[in-house]
């Protein structure tokens, strides 16, 4: 059992993104839920909602970070996750030339999969859904 968090440690990594992702979901959905909840209540009291209520519901979530007393967008962090990938893939691709670790040809297939990532989340970025 030791011998497969020894060989597999690296999976952690991915394991966090998907964790982090789904609950990043599930907060988008929550904020959604009580959004529509106090629209709700202001259709019962017979109200007319605000209309940056209104805005702020028609908004993506995902699109709705602004600076504070601006209208600018503040980026997702895509950049970093680039290179944060890049550099992870050079590091292990470091290791498996070097064997500082012993990992050996295993940190070839890591850096190759860090790789893919940091292309993955590069080509997000570039391909995003503009306003």
């Amino acid at each position: 059992m030791e011998d497969i968090f020894f060989h597999f440690w690296w999976l952690i990594f991915p394991l966090a993104f998907f964790i982090a992702g789904g609950f990043s979901s599930f907060m988008r959905y929550q904020r959604t839920k009580a959004k529509i909840d106090l629209l709700k209540t202001y259709a019962a009291a017979g109200k007319e909602p605000p209309a940056e209520l209104l805005r702020n519901l028609d908004r993506d979530d995902e699109n709705s970070w602004h600076e504070e007393g601006t209208g600018r967008k503040k980026e997702h962090g895509s950049a970093f996750l680039v290179i944060l990938f890049v550099g992870l893939a050079a590091v292990f691709a470091f290791e498996g030339t070097y064997e500082l670790l012993g990992l050996g040809e295993v940190a070839y297939f890591i850096a190759m999969i860090m790789a893919v990532l940091s292309l993955a989340f590069l080509a997000g970025a570039i391909f995003k859904r503009r306003d």
